[in-house]
């Protein structure tokens, strides 16, 4: 991703978020961002076989018991 990229990314983020952004806090949000990105990266590179996919099993509570 480009800086412009990046800007442009953080700007649509923020407001999509309703977020403001202080400029003094725009270098580190860069950082983290650039830093998600490697690490999406990362993911993205490992292999995932679509047919042993396991989806792990969705928590419901349980229905309350009448007295």
């Amino acid at each position: 991703m480009t800086d412009a990229e990046l800007d442009a990314f953080l700007e649509a983020a923020a407001k999509a978020a309703d977020l403001g952004i202080a400029p003094e806090h725009r270098p580190g949000a860069r950082r983290f961002l650039t830093l998600a990105a490697s690490m999406a990266a990362v993911l993205d590179r490992a292999p995932l076989d679509e047919d042993e996919l396991a989806l792990a099993p969705v928590f419901r509570l349980p229905e309350p018991e009448d007295d």
